[in-house]
């Protein structure tokens, strides 16, 4: 099979994205395939080279990301390039492969875990309904443009040095119609998806205080700390301590869930742990059938006790 990687090198995490994508890329319907790699970059290009896990790139320098001015190169590339387009699952992955397949008179699908070529097209599955289900779509109108899941697949280093196809030069001023242009840097990524103790709390804090005395508890404990969606909408913790599909995926040694139910979403983010923790006041929440021990009680005041346990056991 052929197929085209799609990579934004301008922003994002680009070398946690390659070695996921390099493990997505293991799946039998790529064995013996072939893949060039498209990677817009500002410049810094030859720390990039190294996260290509596709045999041949095509470098296009570009000032800054402007989602117009990539899909128009990557129109003039169509011809150049295969029918197959794999793009990351984070926000611009997913806006440039759905706006890249109706540009080409193809078919876009974002969340994707898993594909497989059929008689009548590229099968594809993602989940569905909350993560609840697995739902497999047919995309029989080509070009397939997809973004891929976070998760899907397990890491895995890039080894080899990609084939340079061509460069591209294509710096240029904003478009006509951008009077002023600016770049807020985001808040520093929270280091989860390689963290290998993650303290993850959910709406069992109670209150902003209760939230920020666990955060506490989760520096004594050495851990870093993760929260889920309804946690983070409250503005108890940073949006970037987000777990789950729309946060980070995670696979730490040891994940402690201090008061979240465990919802489908919130577990397809920790279920790669090695071993889960679960404290909650509910003893029918679902995450009690989903850890490896658990807890009836009080978080806060479990970990509570946990950090002086610890303190003993190191006096």
């Amino acid at each position: 099979m052929k197929y085209t990687v799609v990579m934004n090198g301008c922003t994002g995490s680009p070398c946690a994205q390659a070695l996921e994508l390099n493990g997505f890329l293991r799946q039998p319907a790529f064995q013996g395939g072939a893949g060039t790699t498209v990677l817009f970059h500002d410049g810094a290009f030859a720390a990039l080279l190294p996260l290509v896990a596709t045999e041949a790139v095509i470098l296009v320098q570009v000032t800054r990301y402007q989602p117009e001015q990539v899909l128009d190169i990557l129109e003039e590339l169509a011809p150049r390039l295969a029918d197959l387009y794999l793009f990351f699952d984070d926000p611009s992955g997913r806006e440039l492969s759905v706006r890249l397949g109706h540009r080409l008179g193809g078919t876009a699908l974002t969340g994707v875990r898993a594909l497989s070529p059929a008689a009548q097209g590229l099968r594809c599955t993602k989940a569905v309904y909350g993560s609840h289900v697995e739902a497999a779509f047919l995309l029989r109108r080509k070009p397939c443009c997809l973004a891929l899941a976070k998760g899907c697949a397990d890491p895995l280093p890039v080894t080899g040095t990609p084939r340079i196809l061509m460069t591209l030069d294509r710096r240029a001023e904003p478009p006509a119609w951008v009077e002023q242009a600016e770049t807020t840097p985001g808040p520093a990524p929270a280091g989860l998806e390689d963290a290998t103790f993650i303290l993850a709390i959910g709406m069992g804090a109670q209150t902003p205080d209760r939230a920020a005395r666990l955060a506490a508890l989760a520096d004594a404990l050495g851990a870093e700390l993760g929260a889920s969606r309804p946690v983070v909408m409250n503005a108890w913790v940073p949006m970037h301590r987000l777990v789950g599909v729309s946060g980070a995926m995670t696979r730490p040694a040891l994940c402690i869930v201090a008061g979240a139910s465990g919802s489908a979403a919130f577990m397809a983010g920790i279920q790669k742990s090695r071993f889960i923790l679960a404290l909650n006041t509910d003893d029918q929440a679902p995450i009690l059938k989903c850890c490896d021990a658990g807890a009836v009680g009080d978080c806060l005041a479990i970990l509570e006790e946990l950090v002086q346990l610890f303190k003993h056991g190191g006096a």
